[in-house]
């Protein structure tokens, strides 16, 4: 999916709902405005409020509270109801983060590596609050989605604030992004904050995880998930489990990443730079991923004299994917490292 009607989306779930009285109250240094009604349709809207996400006001954002748990199949479910083909058309608009993908929850769960609460989570959360951000509401049909000029870093650095003052309510449970598979308690939350901080680096383990993968034949793949949130690709490297550290690999692609951010000049098909290892890496982009959720990526293989599995390797320096994998990988997710990029 791409960005539409809502151009960014932060959830907190909750071990009980609140009012939004309440959730206003919390958040009243953003300025939102009175108590919105909920609409008939609880996956548009529940009760709300919105605030102004810029001097002009054609930015906003809303803030809003569903009683239901978060539904992480987006209504794909093997028998769909009424009730998943209205969360299913839900998904399609973006109502639940722009670049959600079912299983998003499971699988942040699954890699929650800074926050060990977040394993055994699950999807145990009665109800939520959306913290969501649009260019269209109130305007005009021609009004284009996304304005002249358009900057996702601040927009998504708005959202999260805002997301993380609703997480000090004592009914939250955690911070959790959909679209970069990310889960945080306040704790952790507040930790990476002053590390973005102290480090003068972006809170980039806010917004897109970093995800380890074992793969066939002792080979790994680590990747990240949510950085469409800034218009950037996802990055993946795909290496020999036992020959790389990593934490070193989880750097490195924390590093492409502001790269892709920070460079004037795209990165081309057969590109070269020094990673983990001290090894030369080549990175190509290709139209889909190892792991869900499918997306554009950049792959990158280190020239360490490996011979890459074929469904992973590159046919040529052209960046065409010699086989394009399909499915999962046989093994589940597991990981040695719990650090923070």
């Amino acid at each position: 999916m791409a960005k539409g009607l809502f151009t960014q989306g932060i959830v907190v779930l909750l071990r009980q709902s609140v009012t939004i009285q309440e959730v206003a109250a919390t958040i009243d240094e953003f300025y939102p405005s009175d108590a919105i009604e909920a609409s008939e349709d609880w996956t548009f809207l529940g009760p709300a409020v919105l605030m102004d996400m810029d001097e002009d006001g054609s930015g906003k954002i809303v803030v809003d509270i569903v009683d239901q748990p978060w539904p992480d199949s987006m209504g794909t479910s093997e028998n769909e109801s009424e009730q998943d083909e209205k969360i299913l058309a839900a998904w399609g608009l973006g109502n639940f983060g722009p670049h959600a993908f079912p299983g998003s929850l499971e699988r942040a769960c699954e890699q929650s590596w800074v926050w060990e609460g977040g394993k055994t989570l699950g999807n145990t959360a009665p109800a939520f609050i959306r913290i969501r951000s649009s260019y269209v509401l109130g305007q005009d049909d021609d009004t284009p989605i996304l304005p002249e000029g358009y900057e996702p870093f601040d927009e998504l650095a708005l959202v999260t604030e805002i997301a993380a003052a609703i997480t000090e309510l004592p009914q939250a449970i955690c911070y959790f992004n959909p679209n970069g598979e990310v889960l945080r308690d306040l704790q952790t939350l507040n930790e990476s904050f002053e590390y973005a901080e102290e480090n003068d680096f972006p809170p980039l383990d806010l917004w897109s995880n970093v995800r380890l993968f074992r793969l066939e034949n002792d080979w790994a793949t680590m990747d990240t998930v949510g950085n469409a949130q800034l218009d950037l690709l996802d990055v993946e490297a795909c290496f020999h489990a036992e020959s790389y550290d990593f934490t070193e690999v989880e750097q490195f692609l924390r590093l492409v990443t502001c790269f892709l951010e920070e460079s004037e000049e795209a990165i081309e098909n057969g590109d070269s730079m020094e990673g983990p290892g001290d090894v030369i890496w080549k990175v190509w982009q290709l139209e889909d991923s190892i792991v869900s959720p499918p997306r554009p990526v950049l792959r990158c293989l280190p020239q360490d004299g490996r011979e890459v599995p074929p469904q992973y390797a590159i046919a040529d320096l052209a960046g065409l994917s010699s086989e394009q994998p399909s499915g999962a990988p046989e093994s589940g997710p597991e990981s040695d490292s719990g650090s923070e990029a």
